[in-house]
C-alpha cells in the first residue's frame, strides 16, 4: 500500500477548500465514506455528516431487509431525515 497523504499515518483527506466551495469527508466506523460539499462560509460541516451517519445507523444498517451495498431506497425513513437536514441548513442561511 502506498502512502498519498504528505503527512505520515493519515487516513486520508477530511477537508478541502477551494475558492468556490468546500469539500468534507467523514469516515465512519463502519467503513463508510460520507461527503458533504457546501459554500466556503458553511460551518459544522463535521456536525452534520456524524448527524447523517447517525440516521444512516438507525434507518439504513439496523433495517434487516438491507445488505451492505445495496442501493438505499428513496423515500424511505433515511432520505426523510437527510432531506429534513438539508431544509434546516438551508432556513440558516
Amino acid at each position: 500500500m502506498q502512502q498519498l497523504s504528505p503527512a505520515k499515518g493519515s487516513s486520508g483527506m477530511e477537508l478541502l477548500e477551494a475558492d468556490g466551495f468546500v469539500l468534507q469527508s467523514f469516515d465512519t466506523p463502519t467503513g463508510v465514506k460520507f461527503f458533504v460539499t457546501a459554500e466556503p462560509d458553511a460551518k459544522n460541516l463535521d456536525l452534520v455528516l456524524r448527524e447523517v451517519y447517525t440516521h444512516y445507523a438507525d434507518f439504513v444498517l439496523k433495517n434487516p431487509f438491507y445488505e451492505m451495498d445495496m442501493p438505499i431506497q428513496k423515500g424511505g425513513r433515511f432520505c426523510q431525515k437527510l432531506d429534513k437536514i438539508v431544509d434546516r441548513i438551508q432556513d440558516r442561511r
